[in-house]
């Protein structure tokens, strides 16, 4: 027993060495700030400086220099986050993640991103001598020579990811893949006719507002009801499983955004002022590289995708432009007629046509590879293929994707956009793009603004909704064209001298409202109520407030609605204490406020007693989150007649104000239970949580070490600063999505241009830089994006040089 004391105390110097050891170690996987570098390609030397936030400054000589510095610096600072968009776009993650990432590759085999991605790149390259491809090809000569020689990522040391050069197809995968993630049709087109062909016209003109009602009358050759119905369900199941999938993905989805310019003649500066905050579900390392780019002839301050060689949004000192999520549907359903004699074929119009089938094979790390047989048909890839238990459904359904129709030209409109220095350039750049779609927000120190929603917008015949499931065997429904891009919704230099976007309908061009998927008013409002004044000194400070502006105008209104409709003498008394509350509160999400914690719960609670008999438990998670239950929400429980209100389990015919009733003291009972019973203390900050997760989070013991957070923070569904979530039977609100930056810049004054990362600039674990800005963001702060090199020298953290 006495060597005991001496045994533990060599373990605990064994451990403490051990520990040391690794530290060190991960401190020398970060890179130099200072110093000289040899990279072979380049033509003459380029300087780098990294400011305090490590952000590079890089100067050239040329524009093929000028990228080959990019990509290495850019593959530095991101290698794995580079490596992992890749992987999940190819359906690559199985082999280093094994059966847990199965699900995953399965799915986005079968949507075919690296087969799009050949096509763009034989696209691209049949024109080699134009800039974007020779720009593009520097970068990617940057990203192998780091791969080839520095230092190995911890995260591929632990998850044993070999390291492999990248390609142009590379590139254009990580394109599709994040305009994959704009399209909204999964989650609503299959709910929409499941509930048309089983609860009929009542049920979907109240929880899907604004349809048309000829789409429900014009006679059109349709096959028997449930045949209909059984390729709903196949949907709705194909929904929950891809919902299931997102969940754990391992680089985050976009959701939404907000975006506004003011014109000069309402600033302060007298020049334009433009801002711009993103919102993408939050991940760690942040979704947005910033890098400043300078050689003769160009210069950007810029945010970049991993993997990708031009910035989606930046501005230069000429000029810049903002990005927000255009919301169009660009994706169709198509159920296909199936042979009952042969499955490999379906119906069109008066014959039989073969599916085209491009057998795959998916490695799985530490498990049996998995043969996968794509099948398409004229319309796209048949998805059932793609979901274990579900290839046997007789009726097929195929994916049409805007995005599959045409080579991608992402990287040619981003370059241009990049280059162009006013709003007559810029407007032939965003021309180009096919999908996804994208508002694109400009404004220049000549004193333009301009607004584009950029994207290939399909004509589809009069009777067709492409919010349901399209029959593919006539051809009755398929796309007969494209409107000409002079019809997209735009607008330049507007008379009231300020644009906005956020994500909202876009107002009829002449050939009629773009179907689509956009969001409630609820931003859109406060939006209109804070820039639509005759206030004409704006600043960067005051728009910054705005950016981070934490309430919502509709929420009160809709409350106010609702109280007299709830029985008040059926409440408990703190059911009654909390219908008090909503009714005098002004819609702030504060961290203090109790307000929000309260609302939320009802809601939910709301939800389930309306909408779970009809749509059964895995609709009812699939359409609980959708864009069409919010931008719908206020119409359906204002509506006392709806018959969402019935409860279809029950033989008696339940009321909107028994509903409405219960479901506030239910509320308010599993507040109770989650957070005591002074309801003083149900602050919203102890519910509401933000956290960046990093991919190697699913990693037993190691993994929560890579992640950020969380934090509590105000903010919440629908408010400017929106701070989304699901709404569960838990009662807490993690973050999923918000802004993965808040950037705002005036034209008129080169030293008010800021931005502000979620987390940090660099990839490395124990760098400095990793996290921060964590604190600065959830605080609503922010940190200059400079141009000016002398700025920049002065207050910066090193200076390279890169030698040829």
């Amino acid at each position: 027993m006495r060597f005991l004391p001496r045994i533990f105390m060599i373990l605990a110097a064994v451990l403490a060495l051990s520990a040391a050891a690794i530290y060190a170690w991960l401190r020398s996987l970060e890179p130099d700030y200072t110093g000289e570098l040899r990279l072979p390609g380049l033509k003459v030397p380029v300087e780098v400086l990294f400011d305090v936030h490590a952000v590079p400054h890089i100067r050239a000589e040329n524009e093929e220099d000028l990228f080959l510095a990019f990509g290495y610096l850019h593959a530095r600072d991101r290698l794995f986050q580079m490596e992992i968009i890749r992987r999940l776009g190819s359906g690559r993650l199985a082999e280093v993640f094994g059966e847990k990432a199965l699900a995953s590759d399965q799915l986005f085999r079968t949507l075919s991103f690296r087969q799009h991605a050949e096509r763009s790149v034989d696209s691209m390259m049949s024109h080699p001598e134009r800039p974007h491809v020779k720009a593009a090809l520097a970068y990617l000569k940057g990203v192998n020579h780091y791969i080839a020689t520095g230092a190995t990522p911890v995260e591929f040391t632990l998850a044993g990811i070999p390291k492999t050069p990248f390609e142009p197809e590379d590139v254009e995968v990580i394109v599709s893949y994040i305009g994959y993630t704009f399209t909204g049709a999964f989650r609503t087109e299959p709910i929409a006719t499941a509930v048309a062909e089983k609860w009929g016209m009542d049920h979907v003109r109240d929880a899907f507002a604004n349809w048309p009602d000829s789409v429900w009358t014009l006679p059109v050759q349709r096959p028997d009801d449930a045949s209909r119905l059984q390729a709903a369900k196949t949907l709705t199941e194909m929904t929950e499983r891809i919902s299931g999938i997102e969940a754990v993905l391992p680089y985050p989805s976009y959701k939404g955004s907000n975006g506004w310019v003011i014109a000069g003649k309402k600033t302060k500066s007298g020049k334009p002022i433009m801002a711009n905050d993103t919102h993408i579900a939050f991940a760690q390392p942040s979704v947005w590289y910033e890098a400043h780019l300078s050689c003769p002839g160009y210069e950007v301050y810029g945010n970049f995708i991993a993997g990708t060689p031009v910035p989606a949004l930046g501005h230069s000192p000429r000029a810049g432009w903002g990005i927000t999520m255009f919301e169009n549907d660009d994706m169709d359903f198509y159920r296909e007629k199936a042979n009952p004699a042969d499955p490999g074929q379906v119906w069109f119009k008066d014959h039989w046509e073969p599916l085209a089938v491009r057998k795959d094979t998916i490695r799985v790390k530490g498990g049996e590879n998995v043969l996968l047989d794509v099948q398409s048909s004229r319309h796209g890839p048949i998805l059932n293929g793609a979901f274990d238990g579900l290839n046997g459904f007789k009726e097929p359904i195929a994916m049409w994707w805007v995005h599959d129709q045409f080579p991608s030209t992402h990287l040619q409109m981003f370059y241009e956009l990049s280059h162009a220095g006013d709003a007559a350039a810029a407007a032939v750049a965003v021309a180009k793009l096919s999908s996804p779609g994208l508002n694109i927000m400009w404004a220049d120190t000549l004193g333009n603004i301009a607004w584009w929603a950029a994207g290939k917008l399909p004509v589809r015949p009069g009777h067709v909704n492409p919010n349901l499931i399209l029959d593919g065997s006539t051809g009755f429904d398929d796309p007969t064209g494209w409107l000409p891009f002079s019809q997209n919704p735009q607008i330049l230099n507007p008379e009231r001298g300020v644009l906005y976007t956020a994500n909202n309908q876009p107002d009829d061009m002449g050939s009629g409202l773009v179907p689509g998927y956009y969001v409630p008013s609820n931003r859109a409002r406060r939006i209109e109520e804070l820039l639509y004044t005759d206030k004409s000194d704006w600043t960067e400070a005051a728009a910054r407030d705005m950016i981070n502006d934490i309430t919502c105008p509709t929420y009160p209104d809709l409350i106010r609605n609702l109280v007299p409709a709830i029985a008040r003498d059926s409440l408990s008394p703190e059911a009654s204490k909390a219908l008090g509350l909503l009714g005098a509160w002004n819609g702030r999400h504060g961290l203090d406020d109790v307000e929000p914690t309260i609302y939320y719960r009802f809601l939910y609670m709301t939800y389930r007693r309306m909408l779970l008999d009809e749509l059964g438990h895995t609709a009812f998670r699939a359409f609980e989150h959708s864009m069409s239950l919010k931008r719908n929400t206020t119409a359906l429980l204002q509506n006392d007649s709806s018959r969402w209100w019935e409860d279809k389990s029950t033989p008696r015919h339940e009321t909107r104000r028994e509903v409405l009733t219960a479901a506030l003291n239910e509320a308010v009972a599993a507040l109770q239970r989650q957070l005591g019973r002074d309801m003083d203390g149900w602050q919203w900050k102890r519910v509401h949580f933000l956290e960046h997760r990093h991919p190697l989070g699913i990693l037993p013991l190691v993994g929560r070490w890579f992640s950020v957070g969380p934090f509590p923070v105000p903010g919440g569904q629908e408010t400017i600063n929106n701070l989304d979530f699901s709404l569960d039977s838990t009662g807490v609100y993690k973050v999923i999505s918000g802004p993965a930056l808040r950037r705002i810049v005036d034209f008129g004054d080169p030293e008010a241009r800021f931005s502000v990362n979620p987390t940090g600039q660099s990839g490395h674990l124990t760098s400095s830089y990793y996290k921060d800005q964590a604190r600065l963001f959830v605080e609503g702060g922010k940190r200059p994006e400079r141009l000016d090199w002398q700025a920049i020298g002065s207050a910066g953290i090193g200076r390279m040089l890169l030698k040829p």
